[in-house]
């Protein structure tokens, strides 16, 4: 497998991304992925593909439509994948035995395309944000029954939600995020950006926002004082904690920026990938993986 060692002079600062690796190419972009051990689970349109350490395909799950994303649970037992049926209007859940490699249940909407998929494992729940400008919280403990718990009526749609702390969180494309508290069931907006959000992240009292007009946000929710950084002709898409100190922000050009959150300034930029960033995971300390519009998925280290 190749290795290549980049180096690169950003605003007077050093910054190294080693061991750049390319280990998959495929026929149609990977919108999600997941590592375990020496093994990689990807979406690549209608199904599933796991792959070992060799990067030989050892077998596949179909996932009904187009997939959009998937969590592990059971001790890496099931699979769970939120996809878009080609029929209109119709999205499913489904779960996969990895054991016996056999699909085990699906839960059916047919109101409304999926926006994005959380999965909350240890409350035996998942949440779907849905185009018809509705939030659904699904309890699947007694599958194969599903049932609907909570509907959550909005404005405008949700592209990105969080699950923190019994919350539910969500951006809108009238560019709000709120909070759901599922103890009282209490909706309240924490934040009015006023511009259409591609991503966020919540860290303790912060908020880190990134909207289609450049713009990258972090927000403190007790003063509501921000720090902004702004990027022209380029929007941050996928946004990722490294550390306490760090933020990955891949882009809809396909450049990665590293932004320190203490100065909250670019410290790094690098450029793995020529279309936009899909999806961008950290492993450890220092490994990251990222998939993008030009259909690879690459791991790599920072330092």
């Amino acid at each position: 497998m190749k290795r290549i060692n980049i180096l690169i002079f950003i605003f007077g600062t050093c910054a190294f991304a080693q061991n750049v690796e390319s280990l998959l190419k495929t026929d149609f972009a990977i919108r999600d992925f997941i590592t375990v051990n020496d093994s990689v689970y990807f979406i690549e349109k209608r199904d599933v593909h796991i792959l070992d350490s060799k990067k030989n395909k050892k077998f596949k799950y179909f996932i009904g439509g187009y997939g959009l994303e998937m969590e592990l649970i059971n001790n890496n037992s099931v699979l769970v994948t939120a996809s878009n049926e080609l029929v209109k209007n119709i999205s499913s859940v489904r779960f996969f035995n990895t054991k016996n490699n056999r699909p085990e249940n699906t839960y059916f909407y047919k109101k409304g395309k999926i926006l994005d998929f959380v999965l909350i494992p240890e409350l035996k729940l998942f949440v779907l944000s849905l185009t018809n400008k509705k939030i659904i919280v699904v309890n699947y403990q007694e599958r194969p029954k599903f049932h609907k718990t909570i509907e959550i009526n909005i404005e405008a749609i949700a592209r990105k939600m969080i699950y923190k702390d019994n919350s539910l969180y969500f951006s809108t494309d009238k560019g709000e995020i709120y909070k759901y508290n599922f103890r009282d069931y209490k909706k309240t907006r924490l934040y009015n950006s006023k511009e259409l959000i591609t991503d966020f992240l919540i860290d303790k009292e912060r908020l880190i926002i990134s909207t289609i007009n450049g713009k990258l946000q972090s927000v403190n929710l007790n003063t509501f004082s921000s720090s902004n950084l702004t990027f022209n002709d380029n929007f941050i898409n996928v946004l990722v904690f490294y550390n306490h100190e760090k933020l990955i922000c891949g882009t809809w050009t396909g450049k990665i920026f590293i932004v320190d959150l203490n100065s909250f300034s670019v410290k790094n930029e690098f450029s793995f990938h020529k279309r936009s960033i899909l999806c961008i995971k950290k492993i450890d300390n220092q490994e990251v993986y990222s998939s993008s519009l030009d259909k690879t998925l690459k791991k790599w280290q920072l330092h």
